[in-house]
This record gives structure tokens, sequence and C-alpha cells, in this order.
């Protein structure tokens, strides 16, 4: 249980016993059985006074949602008074990268001497300073009427294992279980994997955290489109044995998804599939695409580093 939320019970048990109205949770407007606060009509506003509720929802969908772009969920790097989760419309929509490596992450690269990538700095801690939810913080009866439309209007994009499963712990459940439209981009890559080579590593068994992804996935009820872009094989990887295309891989893979129900989904790997995985994995209740995307140049040039160099890399990235 989250720390706020255990202050929260307590603060509703000390309010019950000095016959006070309990605080009610933040995501009280999407749920049926839940203590709401007195809202106030405010019919001398012209939102509420003048227009339906039909325009008003109209107006919340055009400041909160955007069927267009991405709205990027990041983990922020482990300061200070700083909030663990981030966001920010993509503004890299058109990029013909994985969606893991768009520029508008804002990571950048630093050259040597020679000119060569030395190094990849990331974004610093992200303020959201794009105002997404300040109508929403405008007043409580425009809480209670637009707090769904958050969820329920936004494609949010998580990138490789860490970010969505910290997203989920990060709200309540029935704000998590609001979300209708979700991609997700990952990759089989020596990037993830900071002891890749050392003597006698191992590849990995499958994506970084795909079991619990899958698994939170498969918990919302009411998905409507989720999709992947998935790097299943690195072109930029020199060594030979770092692979997802190994048959085993591949439906460690794909064979968890069966379990996730959603309207439409669809599933982009960078490699077309063998005729034995085909076979193995059976019938499925999504589409497969198959995807070359080029590495941007940031990632391109990115040496292989030693092990302790790659796992600085990763702790850095929430990667």
């Amino acid at each position: 249980m989250h720390r706020l939320s255990s202050l929260r019970i307590l603060r509703n048990k000390v309010s019950q016993a000095v016959g006070l109205r309990p605080i009610p949770t933040p995501a009280w407007p999407l749920q049926d059985e839940c203590d709401a606060p007195e809202i106030m009509e405010q019919l001398q506003s012209p939102l509420f006074g003048t227009l339906s509720v039909e325009l008003r929802i109209l107006i919340y969908s055009a400041v909160l949602g955007d069927p267009g772009r991405f709205l990027h969920i990041c983990l922020n790097r482990k300061k200070k008074k700083c909030r663990p989760m981030a966001h920010w419309r993509c503004t890299d929509l058109e990029s013909p990268f994985p969606t893991w490596q768009h520029y508008c992450f804002g990571e950048k690269p630093s050259f040597d001497k020679e000119g060569k990538c030395c190094n990849v700095h990331p974004r610093q801690i992200t303020t959201t300073d794009d105002q997404l939810i300040a109508l929403l913080l405008s007043c409580q009866r425009i809480y209670s009427e637009a707090l769904i439309i958050l969820y329920e209007r936004n494609i949010f994009h998580f990138r490789g294992g860490v970010t969505l499963p910290a997203f989920k712990q990060s709200i309540p459940a029935v704000q998590w279980n609001a979300i209708r439209k979700i991609h997700l981009s990952t990759a089989y890559s020596p990037f993830y994997h900071p002891n890749c080579n050392r003597a006698g590593y191992k590849a990995p068994k499958t994506l970084p955290n795909w079991n619990q992804i899958c698994e939170d996935l498969s918990s919302l009820p009411s998905l409507q489109t989720l999709s992947f872009d998935i790097l299943a094989d690195d072109p930029y990887f020199v060594r030979g044995y770092f692979t997802g295309t190994e048959p085993e891989t591949l439906l460690s893979i794909l064979k968890p998804l069966k379990a996730i129900r959603s309207s439409r989904m669809e599933v982009e790997l960078n490699i077309e599939l063998p005729k034995e995985v085909v076979h193995l994995l059976g019938p499925v209740n999504y589409e497969i695409a198959f995807r070359e995307r080029p590495f941007n140049e940031v990632f391109r040039r990115l040496p292989l580093r030693d092990s302790i160099e790659l796992e600085k890399y990763n702790l850095t990235h929430n990667l």
C-alpha cells in the first residue's frame, strides 16, 4: 500500500471519530461507491450555466487528450525533491527510429577528441511543464467530470522494462484500470544487460521484466488499443551470440501476450518469424508485423562498454 494511501486512511479514521466527513481518494470520480466531496454547481460560470455536459466533454477532451501523439511516461532520476514519475507529449512522432529512441526523450551524445561518441547524457529531471492537469485542478466539478478523459483518451507510452510496472505502482488501481490505449517499446539488446561481455555470460531468456509487464497489462479490464515495437535482434551489436532470434526467445516474448485482452493489439518485430515459431505459437489474438527501424545516431554510435559502464548506463536511463 502506498504511504499516501495509508496516511489518508488514518486521517479518515480520525475524521470519523470526531464526526467529520472522510477525505476522498484522488480517484473518487472514477468510483461508483466512494465518499465524494460536496461540489458546488457554479452555474454563474458560462462553462456550467450555459454549455451542456456534451460540449464540456468536448472541451475537456481537446485539452486533456490527444489521440495522435504519445504521452511518454518516464522515471525521473533518483534525486531528492523530485517526483518519481513524469510525462510529456511526444514531439518526434514522425521519427523512423524505434520509439524508445525518440529525440524528445532528450538524450544527447558527447564526443571524444577523435569525434567518436563516447557517452550519452540523459534528460535531466523532467518538470512536466505542459500544464496537462492544470484544468483538472481548477475546480472540483471539472475534476469530477474530466478525470476519466485523462486516462481514456491518451496513448500512454512506456519504454524498456521498468517504467510500466513503476507507473502502475504509483497510481491507484482504479486509475490504472481506466487506461484504454498503451504503446510499449523495448529491446532485446546488450544495452539492457550490464553483464553481456563477461566471460561465461548467458543471454537472458526474454525481454527485460517481460513477464511482469504482461501480467500488468492483462490486469487492464477495458483496454482498447495495445501496440508494441520490439527490437528482437540488435543489428548494431557485433557479437552474434546476443540475439533474440532463437525460437525459445521469440516464444518467450510472444506467448505471454496471448493472455492480454485488448480490442486491438499489434506486435511489431524487426525480424520475420520463422515457420517453426509460427507453428509452436499457434493461434494468437494479435497481429504481428515486420519492420526494420534504424537506430538514431546517439544509439548507433554508442560503443559497447565494459560491464561497469553498462550498469551505470542502465541505472541512468531506467532501462
